[in-house]
């Protein structure tokens, strides 16, 4: 595994591309790149965090990772392996395996449990109810898995579940409902045993403040129509002044 540029091993290969099917227009450019990318080095978090990238390409670690495309557990006949893929940035990608595979292993995979596979209308990837928000009505849903703690944005066009924060989400929502003791911001998981108790244009709301401000998809045609709504428009308005 130090052994760097090299190409990926048929166990390392056959392990991130499970997390990302084929059937998800969005993963086809991914899958091709994995394929076609070389390991060039480790990540800040050390042994099982690597980068892909083009031979030559140096791992810059102090540039801040991107965001999470997606993660999962595979389950084999040797062993449980956690993943996670992050976004392509610069023309790499991160990824993280734990444990990592032995190149010289096969494995038999037994069953994989991965939010890439989720869509509109099913379970939580581990089974458990999730609840849908609608942000434009098209092509965007927002699902909020209570059980297992998660938060997740369902692209229609191209079947990509990408990750949502949960604190900066939670942040945003407690903003919005002008929260302002300290103790309740420390504890973003209330959000999933109070969830009930929000309306749901709080939480599309919220949802669109948290990409506003994190510019984490664009979403500002939303926002104007919010904006031009009368008895939204002096209150939304506070909102955006920030201390």
């Amino acid at each position: 595994m130090k052994t760097f540029p090299r190409k990926l091993s048929n166990a390392e290969l056959n392990l991130l591309l499970l997390l990302l099917p084929e059937n998800k227009p969005g993963f086809s450019k991914y899958r091709k790149l994995i394929n076609e990318y070389y390991l060039i080095g480790e990540g800040r978090f050390g042994e099982g965090n690597c980068f892909l990238g083009k031979p030559g390409d140096e791992v810059e670690l102090e540039i801040s990772s991107s965001p999470i495309l997606t993660s999962g557990l595979i389950k084999t006949d040797k062993v449980t392996f956690e993943i996670s893929i992050n976004e392509v940035q610069d023309e790499k990608i991160e990824f993280s395996i734990s444990p990592y595979p032995d190149e010289n292993e096969v494995y038999k995979v037994e069953k994989v449990i991965t939010l890439s596979d989720w869509l509109p209308g099913q379970k939580s990837p581990d089974g458990n109810r999730v609840k849908l928000f609608p942000i434009d009505g098209i092509n965007y849903i927002l699902a909020i898995a209570p059980v297992e703690h998660k938060i997740w944005l369902y692209e229609r066009s191209s079947g990509i579940n990408y990750p949502i924060p949960v604190s900066n989400f939670y942040n945003e929502l407690l903003r919005l409902k002008r929260e302002t003791r300290n103790e309740v911001y420390k504890n973003p998981n209330k959000l999933f045993d109070d969830l009930e108790s929000f309306e749901e244009s709080e939480i599309i709301l919220a949802f669109l403040l948290y990409c506003k401000y994190k510019r984490r998809f664009n979403f500002d045609y939303l926002m104007d129509k919010f904006l031009t709504e009368p008895k939204k428009k002096k209150s939304l308005f506070s909102f955006f002044r920030r201390k």
